[in-house]
């Protein structure tokens, strides 16, 4: 867990390569930057004492008040809204724990190790849970209450613009796109036009290529229930 509290100097610059290597750059950043602590300030209407980012759950920041609150976000940084994604959940596809769901990924997904299984109709009840489990998580504890969007400087890794939208609202409008029933694609199994399961991959640089992976992707529907975040700039 690494906390960043108010009173730390942001030195991006410096920073930028080893972050960018550990895959949590956008997070630290955010959780470092003066500038968007002042923005999440306005937002929530309170002092924030610290930014937390943290590790193995569904939520990647903590945001603690000065009143001894807290509340939860998950953040996607960058993405165009038509690219393939943000990989949002990876698990076994057995982890599922619904059979004909399994058995449509084994045939789509990892044909080379269960081959031909069949193609069974799961529906959006099925959806709805999958995207609950992979989106907010198994335990209330991990949920994310709110989602922000960031977009940063491809150079220093400042933040330069974010977004936010509550879970519920989110949600909501997962549930609303999803298909009556989940859609084979080639390789892909996709639930709505927002997110879909594909093999992980990466070969032999990933200990479990096999594991199957949930893409969520930023639409412009999905863009339009984001509330932008003024940031007011402030020099490094």
């Amino acid at each position: 867990m690494d906390t960043f509290t108010t009173n730390q100097t942001l030195n991006i610059s410096s920073k930028n390569s080893t972050v960018a290597r550990n895959g949590f750059r956008a997070e630290k950043v955010m959780c470092m930057q003066e500038d968007t602590k002042l923005a999440f300030e306005q937002v929530f209407g309170l002092p924030i004492v610290a930014l937390t980012v943290i590790h193995g759950e569904k939520h990647d920041i903590k945001v603690k008040f000065e009143n001894g609150t807290e509340t939860t976000i998950q953040n996607k940084d960058g993405g165009d809204k038509t690219g393939r994604g943000h990989s949002v959940d990876r698990r076994n596809v057995n982890a599922y724990k619904n059979e004909p769901l399994a058995t449509l990924l084994k045939t789509l997904c990892l044909p080379r190790t269960y081959g031909d299984c069949g193609k069974p109709v799961v529906s959006a009840d099925v959806s709805k849970t999958v995207i609950n489990m992979c989106i907010l998580g198994e335990k209330e504890e991990e949920r994310p209450k709110y989602f922000t969007h960031t977009t940063s400087d491809k150079d220093t890794g400042k933040i330069i613009s974010m977004s936010i939208c509550t879970a519920d609202d989110l949600m909501t409008f997962m549930y609303g796109t999803l298909y009556k029933e989940m859609v084979p694609k080639r390789t892909c199994v996709h639930l709505s036009p927002n997110c879909y399961l594909q093999r992980k991959g990466g070969g032999k640089t990933d200990a479990k290529p096999d594991d199957i992976q949930m893409k969520f992707k930023f639409t412009e529907a999905i863009e339009a229930l984001f509330t932008p975040i003024f940031i007011q700039t402030m020099p490094l």
